[in-house]
């Protein structure tokens, strides 16, 4: 299962020493392209948990406002909207979780599978706050589709429309959340040399370049 990655792997660790013994003929004195001065992962860190944390207490609030507001305003789109700052807290939450990592200067992996595993995929991999993003995209649609139906369609939606749309509806985003993002993530990301590796390691070379290019 792992043979693509560490094909690739070795053929990096090649091309690095080739790079090094190449490096001993004589270099020119000036850069090709000005260096770029890159922004520190401790700021990055900083400023995503500022915004999430803003985001958590802004869909705490919005999340409790609608839940006490269900026995006035319940209908199938109150519901949605309901999942839906579901989903915004949810990646709120642990994008925090993936901002505190990113401070902390990563996990200290020490050698224990099951829990290394669990916190490169979960926080540092950030499969977490992944899944809560790809959900809520999945959930806009959703909404957005129940509303065309709803407006344009309003006759055919009265006559043909039951509640257990509705829970299909609330269901829908997370599962595909969960099938697109975490289980690929469990599948694909490993613990290498100390560092965590989010969705490297792939069965097949074709896999891998169609996650490049979906996921």
């Amino acid at each position: 299962m792992d043979k693509y990655f560490w094909s690739a792997f070795d053929k990096s660790s090649e091309d690095s020493a080739a790079t090094t013994l190449n490096s001993t003929g004589v270099q020119p004195t000036t850069a090709r392209f000005p260096a770029r001065q890159s922004v520190s992962l401790h700021a990055v860190a900083i400023v995503g948990l500022v915004v999430v944390s803003i985001g958590t207490f802004a869909n705490a609030m919005v999340l409790t406002v609608l839940i006490k507001a269900r026995r006035q305003f319940g209908s199938s789109v109150h519901t949605l909207i309901v999942n839906q700052s579901a989903m915004d807290l949810w990646a709120t939450v642990f994008g925090a979780f993936t901002s505190v990592v990113m401070f902390t200067h990563g996990f200290k992996y020490n050698g224990n599978r099951i829990l290394d595993g669990a916190v490169c995929v979960l926080f540092e991999g950030a499969a977490l706050t992944s899944l809560g993003m790809t959900a809520e995209k999945m959930g806009l649609i959703v909404i957005t589709l129940e509303r065309y139906f709803k407006i344009v369609h309003a006759i055919a939606h009265r006559k043909y429309y039951r509640d257990w749309m509705t829970k299909v509806g609330v269901a829908l985003p997370w599962i595909g959340g969960t099938c697109l993002i975490l289980i690929p993530g469990i599948g694909t990301t490993r613990v290498v040399n100390g560092r965590c590796l989010k969705m490297t390691v792939w069965p097949h070379e074709d896999m891998a370049f169609v996650s490049m290019h979906i996921i």
